[in-house]
C-alpha cells in the first residue's frame, strides 16, 4: 500500500473530520476518553495542544486519493528509553477499518519520525484494544511492559501495554559499509600455550591484512556446554575426528588469560576484538574487552546468557542457525525484556560446511521486515563469494565468515574455513559491491549528465522559427534528441505550447524553453 501523509491544518474543517472519526462508537470504546467530544471544547483543545511541536505536526494518512486515517505525535520521555522518542496514536476512518490500513499507517508513521531525527517510536495501548495491539506488532513494535495510566482530566486509571520500535542502527554508519567479521573460532588452537598465542596473533594479522573490521574467537569451558556423557558428534566423526564432543571442547577451550592479550594485540593493530562466550562465566571474562557481543546459534535458548548480554548495554549479534521464527521471537523478546536495545540477527545455516543450497538467503528480507532490526549473514559454506555477495545485495549490515591459515591443519573448523587470500578477495569484493549498490535515491548520476543533455528527448525546433510564428508539433517543433544543441523542455509541455506564438526568434535545432511562447 502506498500511504501518503499530508499535514493537518489548524482550521475548523480538519478539526471536525478528526472529531467525527474519534466520536465513532468503536473508537470511543478503545480510547482513554469514552465520552463523545463537543466541537466547541474539542476545537479549543485541538488548537492549543495538537500543534505545539514543529517537528510533530499531526497528519492525515491518504490512500488512493482518500483520507483514511489520522496520526497524532507527541514527545515521549522515559528514563528507560535512550535517544529522542515520540508517542504515536492513530484513528482509522470508521468505514476504512479492517482493510490492513492500520499497520501500513503505523509503519509510515515510524518512517516519518525517523526522518525527523527521532530514534524511537512508542505506543501506549489499552489492554482491551486487541486490534491495535495486533496492528502495532505487525508493524514491528516490541512489547516492553505494562502499567496503570492515570488520566487526570477524568480521574480514571486505565491498564495499558507499552510497545516501542527503534530506528535501525548501522554499526558502521560513519563509513556506510558492511561490518565484516573474520571468524577465527577455534582455529587458534595449535598445541601448547605459546604456539596457541602465536597462531592466534597470526590469524589476527591475516584478518587485518584482508581489511576485516573485526576478528572473532570463541571462549568456552567444556564442562559448561554439554552434559558430561554427551558422546561423539556424527558430522565430526564423518570427517575423521573420533573424540567425544566433551573431549573436543576441553581441548579447544580458550584460557581466560589469553583474552586480554588478544584484545590488546587487536587494539594495537586497529581491528576490533570479539569472542563468542558460551556461558555467563565466559561472557564475564570477555565483556571488558569487547565493544559488541555475539550469541551463537545453539545458545538462542540460553536465557541466563541472554540476560547477561542484555544488561551490558552493548550491541548483540544473534545467530539463528537451527532456529524457528518462534525461537527467534522469544530470544529477541527476552533480550528486550531484560534491557537489551541494539540487536542484529544473523541468518545462519548450522552445517559445517553448509551446502550452498542450504544458505536460504531469501529469509534475510523476511527477518528484516518481521523484526525491524538489522540482519547479517554468518556463512558456514566453503565458497568465499556466493553467500556474502548475495547477502550484501539483499541488504545485510554484517558478514561473518570462518577463516584459517591452512585448510589442512588439524581441528574441526579448518576444513570449511576460507584462506587468507580468499578472505582478502571476499572483503575487496564486498567493498566493490557496496559501491555498485549505491543508495536508495533514484536520480541522475554525475556520470550521466553528459548523455542526459545530449541524448534525452525534449522539444526542439526542427526549422527556424520567427518571432510571432505559431508553434506546431510536426511542423516547426518536435520531440528529438538535442545532441550538441541547447536542450529544450520536457515533452509534457507540448499540449500547453501547441498553437502558441513564439516570443523570440528560435534557430533550427534549438530547444524550446519556458517563456518562449
Amino acid at each position: 500500500m502506498f500511504i501518503y501523509f499530508e499535514e493537518v491544518c489548524k482550521i475548523e474543517r480538519d478539526a471536525k473530520i478528526i472529531m467525527d472519526w474519534r466520536n465513532d462508537n468503536e473508537t470511543l470504546k478503545m480510547s482513554y476518553h469514552s465520552t463523545p467530544k463537543e466541537f466547541s471544547s474539542f476545537y479549543k483543545e485541538y488548537c492549543q495542544d495538537y500543534f505545539n511541536e514543529i517537528d510533530l505536526i499531526p497528519v492525515f494518512a491518504n490512500y488512493k486519493g482518500e483520507r483514511v486515517g489520522f496520526v497524532r505525535f507527541k514527545k515521549y520521555l522515559d528514563k528507560e528509553i535512550s535517544g529522542k522518542a515520540a508517542d504515536i496514536s492513530i484513528n482509522i476512518r470508521p468505514d476504512k477499518r479492517r482493510l490492513g490500513l492500520g499497520t501500513e499507517i503505523i509503519k509510515k508513521s515510524c518512517e516519518h519520525l525517523f526522518n525527523r531525527g527521532f530514534d524511537t517510536t512508542v505506543a501506549e495501548i489499552r489492554q482491551n484494544n486487541i486490534s491495535s495491539i495486533r496492528a502495532f506488532e505487525k508493524a514491528g513494535f516490541v512489547y516492553i511492559g505494562q502499567e496503570i495510566k492515570k488520566i487526570e482530566d477524568i480521574d480514571e486509571e486505565i491498564p495499558i501495554f507499552k510497545y516501542y520500535r527503534k530506528k535501525h542502527i548501522n554499526l558502521n554508519k560513519s563509513q556506510n559499509k558492511v561490518y565484516i567479521i573474520a571468524e577465527a573460532g577455534s582455529n587458534w588452537r595449535s598445541g601448547t600455550g605459546q604456539r596457541d598465542l602465536k597462531m592466534a596473533k597470526a590469524l589476527i594479522d591475516a584478518a587485518v591484512d584482508a581489511g576485516a573490521d573485526a576478528v572473532k574467537f570463541q571462549t568456552y569451558k567444556g564442562d559448561t556446554v554439554y552434559v558430561s556423557n554427551a558422546g561423539d558428534c556424527d558430522y565430526l566423526s564423518e570427517s575423521g575426528i573420533s573424540n567425544s564432543i566433551n573431549e573436543i571442547f576441553d581441548d579447544l577451550s580458550m584460557p581466560y588469560e589469553m583474552i586480554p592479550k588478544l584484545a590488546e594485540y587487536c587494539k594495537n593493530n586497529n581491528i576490533h576484538f570479539m569472542s563468542t562466550p558460551f556461558s555467563v562465566a565466559d561472557a564475564e571474562a570477555v565483556d571488558p574487552y569487547v565493544e559488541r557481543h555475539k550469541l551463537a546459534s545453539y545458545e538462542i535458548t540460553h536465557s541466563r546468557l541472554i540476560e547477561f548480554m542484555a544488561k551490558t548495554n552493548k550491541p548483540l549479534f544473534l545467530s539463528t542457525g537451527c532456529a524457528t521464527i518462534e525461537d527467534i521471537e522469544w530470544a529477541v523478546y527476552y533480550y528486550y525484556k531484560n534491557g537489551g536495545r541494539d540487536i542484529t540477527l544473523m541468518q545462519c545455516t548450522a552445517k559445517y560446511p553448509a551446502p550452498i543450497s542450504s544458505l536460504n538467503l531469501n529469509v534475510i528480507p523476511q527477518l528484516q521486515r518481521h523484526f525491524n532490526v538489522p540482519v547479517g549473514l554468518s556463512d558456514h559454506s566453503r565458497d568465499p563469494m556466493i553467500g556474502p555477495m548475495g547477502a550484501v545485495a539483499l541488504g545485510v549490515s554484517v558478514i561473518e565468515k570462518h577463516f584459517t591459515l591452512n585448510n589442512k591443519l588439524p581441528g574441526p573448523d579448518h576444513s570449511f574455513a576460507i584462506t587468507p587470500d580468499e578472505l582478502k578477495l571476499m572483503v575487496k569484493t564486498i567493498r566493490n559491491m557496496e559501491q555498485a549498490l549505491g543508495n536508495n535515491e533514484k536520480k541522475i548520476n554525475e556520470e550521466e549528465f553528459e548523455l542526459y543533455d545530449f541524448a534525452q528527448r525534449a522539444i526542439q525546433a526542427v526549422k527556424h522559427i520567427n518571432i510571432g510564428e505559431l508553434l506546431i508539433e510536426g511542423d516547426n517543433i518536435d520531440i528529438l534528441r538535442s545532441g550538441k544543441q541547447k536542450r529544450g523542455i520536457h515533452p509534457k509541455w507540448l499540449d500547453e505550447i501547441e498553437g502558441k506564438s513564439a516570443k523570440r526568434d528560435i534557430s533550427i535545432g534549438d530547444g524550446i524553453e519556458i517563456g518562449d511562447w
